[in-house]
C-alpha cells in the first residue's frame, strides 16, 4: 500500500510543479514578470520535475506491474547506513527504499531484502540473516 501511496504523491508533486511552471511561463510570455529572478522560475521548475521524474516517479511506474505480479529480486548483506528519515537504507552500496513507519533497521545489521527491480523498493526486509559463503 505504501508503494502506491508514494507513487501517487510523487505524481501529484510532478503535476503541481508542471502547473506552477505553466503559470510562470505564461506570465513571462505576457511580460507580467516584475522581478528578474522570477523570470527563471520555469527553468527551476523544469529541473525539479526532471529530478523527481527520473529519481522517483519513472522507476516506480515501471515497477507497478512487478508489484502487482510479485516479481522481486533478493539481496542479502549488511546495512551500511540508514537515512535520517528512515525511508531508505544502503546495503553493499545499493540504496533500497522502504516504508519509514515500519523501519526499525540498524546500521551493521545483516538483512535479506526482497525488492522491486527498477525502483529498488524493499517489499520485505528480514533482519538477522546468516550469510552463507559459497
Amino acid at each position: 500500500m505504501y508503494f502506491f501511496t508514494n507513487l501517487a504523491i510523487h505524481a501529484f508533486i510532478c503535476v503541481a510543479l508542471i502547473v506552477v511552471m505553466i503559470i510562470f511561463t505564461d506570465r513571462n510570455f505576457k511580460r507580467k514578470t516584475k522581478h528578474v529572478v522570477t523570470y527563471f522560475i520555469p527553468v527551476v521548475m523544469l529541473i525539479l520535475i526532471g529530478v523527481d521524474v527520473t529519481r522517483y516517479l519513472a522507476p516506480r511506474l515501471l515497477d507497478v506491474s512487478n508489484v502487482i505480479g510479485n516479481v522481486t529480486y533478493i539481496h542479502t548483506g549488511k546495512i551500511e547506513s540508514v537515512s535520517q528519515f528512515n525511508n531508505y537504507f544502503i546495503v553493499d552500496g545499493e540504496t533500497y527504499f522502504i516504508n519509514p513507519l515500519n523501519n526499525n533497521l540498524q546500521q551493521g545489521e545483516t538483512v535479506r531484502v526482497t525488492y522491486t527491480p527498477s525502483s529498488n523498493y524493499a517489499m520485505s526486509v528480514t533482519s538477522n540473516v546468516e550469510v552463507k559463503d559459497d
